[in-house]
């Protein structure tokens, strides 16, 4: 700062406390909207026993909240080139509360998979507006780590549900436990409608549509390791999640209450690994990120083959660290791929399409995942998510290292 004139020393200060409050925001929308996503697993015992619904079913409540994010992805990548983040952002974070109230108030399990359908609607909206809220705060030195710290929100909105939704299902039963996730959307929302003017002016002036409509060209190759990558790593993080709280009450005989505890401290490893990958990756792996993500493919299945093996007892803990730290600490790294990999007019449209990669294994994998613990139990289902990690990483490394040239005309 010493030798800068004081109108350019103001210019870059405030320059950092709009990139510090739109990760900030971004953060906070990730987080409620992931409150509002996940708040089915900590509460899971209790709900399958209200509506009698196998260890399959829950799978497939998952996978009907990411079927809906996996619908909207790539319209809302597209959408957020064309409308703008900061308004789309804003609906998301009303449509996330209204479907959350929805599933709450059903009476059916008809409708309240539908709502549920509909919540992964506004949860898929999230994601894309938020990378390009954010990217205009990060240079390549740290992309990966801002990024990161964004993405940290969806680990921070599990946490809170694994602490509070188990305790205020207690109190007040499972249904009204959810309106603490309908307000925070809400409370988001107007945080974004009261900050949009310091939003868009990070975000900067949105791109010619002719810029917009201009085609990108990725290699095959690439797209089936990041693809293949974010498909198997988010349908086994989003398994674990969904079925952490049955597999330690059923197969370990937790109770709900420590079962939930787990579930926080299972977040907790993947809120640090979120920014402890970011920073190995931008520190060491800056050029060359898929070798990053392969190590965290590697690390994850060495905490599910525990999982699998272990007895009850203290040595189980450790594992969950492990996965928390690896099978939900990769998502900002792939990430910073992804938006590094186009020119900023295209971050959102890459965005969809990656987004609908991940959100398709979530639809995919969890009932696979519930199937094999229903029938050959729990030891088949996380050896089963303990290969297909080991394929996804070495399919990122493989595939990723192909190239990719999104300009090519």
């Amino acid at each position: 700062m010493q030798g800068m004139d004081p109108a350019t020393s103001n210019s870059w200060l405030e320059g950092r406390r709009g990139a510090v409050a739109a990760v900030a925001v971004s953060c906070s929308a990730l987080m409620m909207g992931a409150y509002a996503n996940l708040s089915i697993a900590p509460i899971a015992p209790l709900i399958r026993a209200d509506l009698g619904i196998s260890l399959t079913g829950i799978g497939l409540i998952t996978s009907a909240i990411f079927l809906g994010a996996a619908v909207v992805s790539t319209p809302s990548g597209h959408m957020t080139d064309r409308l703008g983040a900061v308004r789309l952002l804003a609906i998301a974070m009303v449509a996330v509360a209204v479907m959350e109230l929805v599933a709450a108030a059903s009476p059916w399990v008809w409708l309240f998979v539908v709502a549920m359908f509909g919540v992964g609607l506004g949860y898929g909206c999230i994601t894309p507006p938020t990378n390009v809220i954010v990217r205009g705060a990060a240079d390549g030195a740290n992309q990966g780590l801002v990024m990161s710290a964004k993405q940290i929100g969806v680990t921070l909105g599990g946490l809170i549900a694994g602490l509070t939704l188990p305790a205020l299902a207690d109190a007040v039963g499972w249904r009204m436990s959810l309106m603490a996730p309908v307000a925070g959307a809400l409370v988001v929302a107007a945080l974004i409608v009261l900050t949009r003017n310091n939003l868009n002016h990070q975000v900067g002036p949105r791109a010619p549509r002719t810029k917009v409509m201009e085609q990108i060209r990725i290699r095959a190759m690439w797209r089936l390791g990041v693809g293949g990558f974010g498909f198997l790593m988010a349908g086994v993080q989003q398994g674990f999640m969904a079925y952490t709280t049955l597999f330690l009450t059923e197969a370990h005989g937790y109770g709900l209450a420590i079962a939930g505890v787990s579930f926080a401290v299972m977040m907790v490893g993947g809120t640090v690994g979120r920014l402890g990958w970011a920073v190995i990756s931008d520190r060491w792996f800056r050029e060359n990120r898929w070798t990053g993500l392969l190590l965290t493919s590697l690390v994850a299945a060495v905490g599910l083959v525990g999982m699998a093996v272990l007895p009850t007892g203290p040595l189980l803990w450790p594992c969950f660290v492990l996965v928390g730290l690896s099978s939900i600490g990769w998502n900002g790294v792939f990430l910073a791929l992804v938006s590094n990999s186009v020119p900023w007019t295209h971050v959102g449209r890459l965005s969809g399409w990656s987004l609908r990669c991940v959100f398709s294994g979530v639809v995919v994998i969890p009932p696979i995942l519930g199937y094999l613990a229903d029938h050959w139990g729990w030891s088949a289902a996380w050896l089963f998510a303990a290969t297909i990690t080991v394929i996804a990483g070495f399919g990122m490394y493989f595939g990723a290292r192909d190239g990719v040239n999104p300009r090519e005309a």
